[in-house]
């Protein structure tokens, strides 16, 4: 027969640390992302659709009214310029309303990542564009990974984990689910968006993905770092 004792120890152990999820799932995206790295370095079956999806979107693309709010979407769904004052807005209130700075802290760890990966993959690889004709590395484009997608990625799930998550500023896991659908259908749009209008090949969206899901798992750890105690020296 197991003991109250026993059974509160084996619990214990069997507890993961606080920062085990997200460093092991931040570990994971940044495995993906240096294998789809390599693919693309390879030029073999990951890039195998880029070239045919490209040809059948060229010459199918929109004009007037329809490409311009195509593109107003796609802008808002993962461009910088729109993406980086909502997050920052949501941060500065959340921070205002919990009264400490670790939101913004999170935020800017999480875009440091975008920034800085993203751009050392861009410029190492060199990747043209589509609109370019033709798929070529080291070159003067930067197509992968996209960094529409990548923003995306980071800016709505971090706003719903900000928001409602366990950390949040209203911790409330229906409304977490929920909302955690709707940033992903968000991202799927935005990288469907940027294929479809031509911008990235096919393969520079789950790139994008990866390097947005590394981030945000680097903006979570930094939000469930415990609380710094500091011991009061013994008079």
């Amino acid at each position: 027969m197991v003991t109250d004792d026993a059974q509160t120890r084996v619990s214990t152990r069997r507890e993961w640390p606080w920062w085990a999820p997200s460093v092991s799932a931040g570990l994971i995206s940044a495995a993906v992302l240096g294998l789809m790295t390599w693919l693309v370095l390879e030029r073999g079956w990951f890039i195998a659709w880029d070239w045919d999806f490209h040809v059948y979107v060229d010459a199918r693309q929109p004009d007037g009214t329809t490409k311009a709010l195509l593109d107003a979407l796609a802008s808002l769904g993962g461009q910088r310029l729109y993406t980086l004052p909502i997050i920052a807005a949501v941060g500065l209130f959340v921070a205002y309303k919990q009264r400490s700075v670790r939101v913004p802290i999170a935020i800017a760890s999480g875009l440091a990542t975008v920034l800085f990966i993203g751009y050392w993959i861009k410029f190492g690889l060199g990747r043209t564009p589509p609109a370019s004709g033709q798929d070529v590395l080291h070159s003067v484009g930067q197509a992968f990974p996209s960094g529409h997608t990548a923003n995306a990625t980071l800016t709505w799930f971090l706003l719903v984990v900000v928001l409602f998550g366990a950390n949040g500023l209203k911790p409330d896991p229906v409304r977490f689910r929920r909302y955690l659908w709707v940033a992903a259908a968000g991202v799927l749009v935005t990288g469907f968006l940027m294929t479809a209008l031509d911008y990235h090949w096919v393969s520079d969206i789950p790139g994008g993905m990866a390097l947005g899901l590394l981030a945000l798992m680097i903006s979570v750890t930094v939000l469930r770092v415990p609380p710094l105690r500091w011991r009061r020296p013994r008079r």
